[in-house]
């Protein structure tokens, strides 16, 4: 097996692996989230997460995840110019267009604030109510795209 094979496997993996948590973020947790702040029980909600959050270093963990479909999916753009690269660019871009939609939307402020058990407020958990889900669920579409059309490009190979 190529190496040009072998990374565009590992970026469709680490790609549809994304894909999948953030569609279990969406109904689970996110969903959670969403409901905790809607009931008004935001304290309750950071006292027992931000927490766990710190102790298992949970951004950490989150960032690197991401950071490695992004690298997976780069170099696997890079091994391979001769084969399809739709897939692959949709990889790559990925991780730069939710994080350009978490910025523009003004939705990073709002889920830093809350998750890291700083006071939040009402404004700001309006907007983390308004947006947690709905953008959640637009890069889980995206990344799902990504992950079945590289899947669809190395089926053709």
């Amino acid at each position: 097996m190529s190496a040009p094979l072998v990374l565009s496997l590992l970026a469709a993996l680490a790609t549809a692996m994304i894909a999948g948590f953030l569609v279990m973020y969406c109904l689970t947790i996110g969903g959670f989230f969403s409901h905790m702040v809607r009931t008004g029980r935001i304290e309750e909600l950071q006292r027992h997460y931000a927490p766990f959050r710190r102790r298992t270093h949970l951004k950490t963990v989150y960032a690197a995840a991401m950071l490695i479909q992004f690298l997976t999916a780069a170099a696997a753009l890079a091994a391979g110019w001769h084969a399809p690269l739709t897939g692959r660019v949709l990889g790559v871009v990925a991780l730069p267009l939710l994080l350009v939609a978490h910025r523009l939307t003004g939705f990073t402020e709002p889920e830093e604030t809350l998750v890291s058990g700083r006071p939040i407020s009402a404004d700001a958990a309006a907007r983390y109510l308004r947006l947690n889900l709905p953008l959640h669920a637009l890069y889980a579409c995206f990344y799902t795209l990504a992950a079945a059309w590289m899947l669809v490009e190395l089926v053709r190979l």
